[in-house]
């Protein structure tokens, strides 16, 4: 049986701007978690899956409920924006999964805000030379 938890990081925002990687794992989860409104952005991608969501302050909760899911033997995917790592869901889901010893967490990172920004705005010197 499997017991398996992505913590998947969705990036900037529009389902363009995911990783191959992340995309691969929803596409494998039965199960997406997350806060209601990232659920939201990427629901109709991905028809066909249990969607468990949290409101905002939530978090803990909702970390639960995904390794509650993964331990039933589910594939399940709990989503955040950007990375998972960087004021993401990996640090509460690795810190709650010492609960659930059969469930394998893997953390599928994603595109920071600051990379996406970074190349909308361009080189350094470009910015330097358009605001002469």
């Amino acid at each position: 049986m499997t017991k398996k938890l992505y913590v998947v990081g969705l990036g900037p925002g529009s389902v363009d701007q995911m990783t191959l990687r992340a995309v691969r794992a929803l596409e494998e989860s039965q199960v997406i978690a997350g806060y209601t409104v990232y659920v939201e952005l990427i629901k109709d991608e991905f028809p066909g899956k249990v969607f468990l969501t949290t409101p905002m302050k939530r978090e803990l909760e909702r970390c639960r409920l995904a390794l509650l899911e993964a331990d039933k033997g589910n594939v399940v995917a709990m989503v955040c924006s950007g990375d998972a790592g960087v004021y993401g869901m990996a640090g509460p889901v690795l810190e709650l999964a010492a609960e659930f010893p059969e469930v394998k967490v893997e953390v599928i990172p994603g595109v920071t805000a600051a990379c996406a920004g970074g190349a909308v705005l361009g080189p350094s010197d470009m910015i330097l030379r358009s605001s002469v």
